[in-house]
């Protein structure tokens, strides 16, 4: 009996998309009561460490959060899990250095040379105190997600760990701290989250046979690829984050601060699509262990269709409405609309293409996946030298947008090559298309009635959003698209509830 590759792509899709939007809407609205209280200069010492502590939570879990996802994948869960507890010790241990270097006197050395902001160097030591137990999230993730069971860590990620942060922040915030309180609140609920996934993983990730001994040749096999695994995702961190780094370095506390208001806003773009690809990276390896390379290019095309379909009215809205960020995080946030649509469409690259990575990374080629990512990241290095001196916010947004895209143009040559598939069909770009058309046709009817303030905004997304989904359903979803949504999102009555 045939599947849809739909209901394989969407496996924990629901409670994705379900924790993700928790997440998003959450991390949002306590985003704009930061902006609030902290103001724009110290939102912007708080994205700069928030910057390296995601750099160095790609760097700690040495690759393993893939790597797991690929070994596990292949097969032999029940062995293979006893090699679970001595890798996650090697990168919690790992995950410890840096808030030991940060206190020993690395993190003043940072504060004279790159982000002299005061007290940077107590606020970065602060902030590093959540890396390990974020390693060992991340590790714990890459099992979960090897096993094809990525939902306990979807909610320790996406559930437990913003709310957990809100309610620290709040408190912190009603006692009347200000910049300490996001701080704390951070490095709280990933300690908090953490022991309650790690809890769990107790009991979901044991070995089957727990007498047996740890195979430390298998062990190692992990342990050989992880590291070019881990290279090829500090690699995409670093692009991530530079140019927000260099930005921060260059610019004022206060260009950075709304820079990541403009960057938290268009993550928006990667919600649902997200949600779709928790468990791409194992069907990929399966694919490719089973010489189904016709499979592979189906789970691929379609991921990135789906993604697109999902992602294109975000995209869309932000590039329309997006510079009225000011309207509700304050008026020390406005920012220019060409440097919002430029981040959104760097966003968009980025989610829509960023799981064809998985091409290579699961199949063997992950040395190939690390060196494009490595051109890559020497790329934007050199854009961010060279304009974000000059040009300041857009600088820092082209920068972004050239390197993602170089990086996507070259990783889909070399997949065509290598596998003769093409990822990547009209299909895809159709709703990005669609949906600037029908946002453009929004934005010019309700221009004349448009003052800029908050309700006339959300009347325009809201007459955007419902012709959208309306044409959408319509023009671009398919009959079996619309057979899998609804059974997705409502439920169906069993047989015995029929009976």
């Amino acid at each position: 009996m045939g599947t849809h590759r739909w209901r394989h792509l969407a496996q924990g899709a629901p409670l994705s998309a379900f924790a993700m939007m928790y997440n998003q809407a959450l991390s949002f609205a306590v985003g704009i009561l930061v902006a609030r209280v902290i103001g724009a200069s110290q939102y912007g010492v708080i994205s700069v460490a928030r910057s390296i502590l995601d750099i160095l939570g790609i760097v700690s879990p040495l690759g393993l959060d893939l790597a797991l996802q690929r070994h596990l994948g292949s097969g032999q869960h029940a062995t293979r899990l006893r090699q679970l507890r001595f890798l996650r010790l090697a990168a919690f241990v790992l995950g410890i250095a840096p808030a030991a270097l940060a206190v020993l006197g690395l993190g003043s050395y940072v504060e004279r040379t790159l982000y002299p902001y005061p007290e940077f160097a107590n606020i970065l030591f602060g902030t590093l105190i959540a890396l390990p137990f974020a390693t060992d999230l991340a590790v714990l993730g890459g099992a979960y997600r090897g096993v094809l069971k990525p939902e306990p860590s979807i909610l320790a990620s996406y559930v437990l760990q913003p709310t957990f942060r809100a309610i620290v922040m709040i408190a912190l915030f009603a006692l009347g701290w200000r910049l300490w309180a996001v701080v704390v609140g951070t490095s709280a609920s990933y300690f908090f989250s953490w022991i309650i996934l790690a809890a769990r993983a107790r009991r979901e990730l044991a070995p089957t046979n727990s007498t047996g001994r740890v195979d430390w040749s298998d062990t190692m096999s992990v342990l050989r690829y992880s590291p070019s695994l881990a290279a090829a995702l500090i690699f995409a961190s670093c692009i991530r984050s530079s140019d927000s780094l260099f930005l921060g370095h260059f610019g004022s506390a206060a260009d950075v601060g709304q820079y990541g208001a403009v960057v938290l806003v268009t993550q928006l773009i990667g919600l649902l699509g997200l949600a779709i690809g928790q468990t791409l990276g194992a069907r990929v390896a399966a694919c490719y262990r089973n010489n189904d390379v016709a499979a592979m290019e189906g789970l691929l095309a379609e991921n990135i269709r789906l993604i697109s379909l999902f992602s294109a009215p975000v995209f869309a809205a932000i590039v329309f409405w997006g510079d009225r960020i000011d309207l509700v995080l304050g008026p020390t946030f406005a920012v220019h609309a060409s440097v919002v649509s430029i981040v959104a469409a760097r966003v968009l690259v980025q989610t829509t293409l960023g799981y064809s990575g998985f091409a290579l990374s699961m199949t063997g080629r992950h040395v190939l996946e690390m060196g494009l990512l490595g051109v890559g990241l020497l790329v934007t290095v050199v854009l961010c030298f060279a304009l974000i001196p000059h040009y300041g916010q857009i600088g820092a947004a082209w920068a972004g947008l050239i390197s993602w895209s170089m990086i996507n143009v070259a990783r889909y040559a070399v997949v065509q090559s290598i596998f003769r598939i093409n990822p990547i069909k009209v299909a895809a770009i159709k709703p990005v298309a669609w949906a600037l058309l029908v946002a453009g046709a929004t934005d010019l009817f309700l221009r004349p009635l448009d003052d800029r303030t908050v309700l006339c905004t959300l009347f325009s997304l809201v007459v955007f959003a419902m012709s959208f989904a309306l044409s959408a359903w319509f023009v671009l979803v398919t009959h079996q698209d619309r057979e899998m949504i609804i059974r997705m999102f409502v439920p169906r009555p069993s047989i015995a509830e029929g009976a």
